[in-house]
């Protein structure tokens, strides 16, 4: 905070920010000559009067502009309006403190996954951006997290090991069928090209490219990307002849998919006994699990390399393909036989 006098030479605190965001003396300062610069008192009374941006503001706002992006907000606008909602809505962002933040993450800890709790502060993160994008706030961004932050977000332990074996693949697609055509085709897309969900909701018509046998798509992250496709796959996908203009897949009244993956599959999946016992989430059967099926399929084949793997699957550093390496034939289970061979006759018994 930072003391000044104001033009009727009443002394006033003006809340600058907190040094956990980001906020330095230097900065302080500089904002305290702004306040007590006597040339310029018409914006400094404007400035005094100005509403604060709450944090609900600065969440509809992103959510304004998303819609209008056509991005896929349904399942952020369920997360605020469930658990953000009712704690933060009303408050100024210049209010938010480090044992607020604390506060919200403890409680969404009792109820959520870790990953969870990350998408929570993400949106919030999200938002706030936004709102500096568009000058409606011009402080820092309580729900940045940085390196030597005294807040830090939960580390999730959610790596997904399942993927099916092709005896499962087949029952899935078969039993999805009758159910549902669209749902069996996007299942069928993910499997054999790694699509995730939501870039499968946003293909449109132009963006298949039938001579070239590729798929346009937007990626995580916003990133345009082109996305090679078995010649049966674009047969699908340019059956359902939609416009340039209109989504490949839409929900019943029409229209992209605004609320995720239907509950069909999840039924589907319950049908076939494909999670039965299974209590750890890492190693139950989602849709996600398709596109795990599709990169560990690949690794099991021996005819790709690492490097290849992490083209395929898009993804940004080799880290993240790492995780299929012990899937590729040969490798530290051939290296075993090393020990194998020094002991020779050894007597197990022993």
């Amino acid at each position: 905070m930072v003391w000044y006098k104001d033009t009727l030479g009443k002394p006033r605190w003006y809340t600058v920010g907190w040094h956990s965001d980001g906020i330095r003396p230097a900065y302080a300062n500089e904002v305290r000559k702004k306040l007590t610069d006597k040339s310029k008192p018409p914006p400094l009374e404007i400035a005094l009067t100005t509403p604060s941006l709450t944090v609900g503001k600065a969440v509809a706002d992103y959510f304004k502009w998303a819609e209008a992006e056509e991005k896929h907000i349904a399942p952020e606008r369920n997360r605020y309006s469930k658990h953000l909602q009712h704690r933060l809505d009303a408050i100024p962002l210049e209010s938010i403190t480090l044992q607020m933040l604390c506060d919200l993450k403890s409680a969404l800890r009792n109820t959520m996954s870790p990953q969870s709790v990350r998408h929570c502060f993400g949106l919030l993160r999200r938002a706030v951006n936004h709102a500096l994008e568009l000058e409606t706030w011009h402080g820092a961004n309580p729900f940045a997290v940085k390196r030597h932050s005294a807040f830090t977000l939960p580390r999730p332990n959610n790596e997904a090991t399942r993927y099916l074996t092709k005896e499962e693949a087949r029952a899935l697609l078969a039993a999805l069928r009758p159910r549902s055509q669209q749902l069996h085709d996007m299942a069928l897309l993910s499997l054999k090209t790694g699509l995730r969900a939501t870039e499968i909701f946003g293909i449109r018509g132009q963006d298949l490219d039938a001579a070239g046998l590729t798929i346009h798509i937007t990626a995580k992250g916003g990133e345009p990307q082109t996305v090679p496709a078995p010649a049966d796959i674009m047969q699908i996908l340019t059956g359902y002849r939609r416009t340039p203009h209109e989504f490949v897949f839409q929900a019943d009244q029409g229209g992209p998919i605004q609320w995720g993956i239907s509950t069909t599959f999840s039924r589907v999946v319950q049908q076939l006994g494909l999670n039965d016992g299974i209590t750890d989430d890492r190693r139950r059967v989602r849709f996600h699990t398709l596109r795990h099926t599709f990169a560990s399929w690949l690794a099991q084949s021996g005819k790709v390399t690492l490097q290849q793997l992490m083209e395929m699957m898009r993804h940004r550093d080799i880290e993240m393909t790492l995780r299929y390496a012990h899937l590729i034939p040969g490798g530290h289970r051939h290296n075993l036989r090393i020990i194998d061979d020094a002991l020779g006759d050894f007597d197990h018994d022993d």
